[in-house]
């Protein structure tokens, strides 16, 4: 090869590589003229896992990154600051194909749908730790908390919602808050009371009463029958010992009744059922107390998830690279263990 095609190689390599270059820094710089919008949220959770240029969503469908991550220490918040394509939002007009909107319009839609519901929501990606913002419309969105005058907020504001991790959390605190304020031995008393006012009415002498009164008017009336039978009138006799009857029949069928209500009554062992109303009672006392020995492991059981959601919340790598061993100056500092 002559020294003249060397030449041609070499300014046909160089020409190559000013070509590539200048390509991937079009292709890199592209994206920095393109026409965007910017929103701010604030979260008073951990936002571990979320940095700068993690994505942001609307309804999962990329529509930017996060632009800056700020802390506001005093009031325990954390401002995020995103930047939005607006290439990915277009309008609709009849008769014509669909347009991107503009700066002006994003931001007057963004306020629009704030007031419908629409908030923002840290999600993790996967399993390996890392968030994105989502961006979706809630229809029982809750209201804002912060007073973002506060804040000197530049860009349109959306509110937040907590994390699915964070719901979780609040959720167990609830239902064992819920489970702590049932009040077993108020129960078990009441119950106690019951049972002991009911034994007190079934051994009164009132209800023995009861029943030699129910005999004592069966025993009037017959007496009463019997007057009516020594009348001598004829005509008034018949129709004296048609009633008689009548009344008779009545009579014999109530004492039936009566002894058989008695004898049913009688029957019945109220001492045995109330001694077996209190064994029940002096089960169920002792349940409630395994109850609260339960609720109490329980509690203990909730208290470690609720450790293990705010580690992964606060380091969601680990249910991948597991939990991290601590450094020796730390091991130093708790005293080695």
């Amino acid at each position: 090869m002559n020294d003249n095609s060397k030449f041609k190689l070499g300014l046909f390599i160089i020409f190559a590589a000013v070509i590539f270059f200048a390509a991937l820094f079009i292709l890199g710089t592209m994206d920095r003229f393109k026409e965007k919008a910017y929103i701010s949220t604030l979260v008073s959770e951990s936002v571990q896992g979320l940095s700068v240029g993690s994505a942001v969503k609307y309804q999962g469908v990329p529509i930017g990154n996060v632009r800056e991550i700020m802390i506001y220490p005093g009031d325990n918040v954390i401002r995020i600051d995103m930047e939005i394509n607006i290439s990915k939002f277009k309008i609709q007009q009849p008769g014509h194909a669909p347009v991107t909107i503009s700066v002006d319009e994003f931001n007057d839609n963004i306020g629009k749908a704030v007031e419908k519901g629409l908030r923002c929501r840290m999600e993790l990606e996967g399993i390996t730790g890392s968030k994105y913002v989502e961006l979706q419309p809630t229809q029982d969105a809750s209201p804002d908390t912060f007073d973002i005058k506060e804040f000197g907020l530049e860009y349109p504001y959306v509110p937040s919602q907590p994390s699915l991790i964070s719901d979780l959390r609040g959720s167990v605190t609830t239902i064992l808050a819920k489970l702590e304020s049932i009040d077993y031995k108020g129960i078990s008393d009441r119950t106690n009371a019951v049972l002991d006012s009911i034994n007190e009415r079934v051994k009164s002498p009132k209800f023995d009463e009861t029943i030699d009164n129910v005999n004592a008017m069966v025993n009037q009336a017959r007496k009463s029958i019997e007057n009516l039978e020594k009348l001598t009138d004829s005509d008034i006799r018949d129709k004296i010992d048609t009633i008689s009857q009548n009344v008779n029949t009545a009579v014999n069928a109530v004492e039936s009744l009566t002894k058989s209500v008695e004898t049913e009554i009688k029957s019945i062992e109220f001492a045995q059922i109330s001694e077996n109303l209190r064994s029940f009672l002096s089960t169920a006392i002792r349940t409630s107390k395994t109850l609260d020995e339960t609720l109490f492991n329980v509690n203990n059981g909730v208290d470690a998830l609720i450790e293990l959601i705010l580690y992964i919340d606060s380091d969601p790598s680990a249910l991948i690279q597991g939990k991290k061993k601590p450094k020796a100056d730390d091991a130093v500092k708790n005293g080695g263990k």
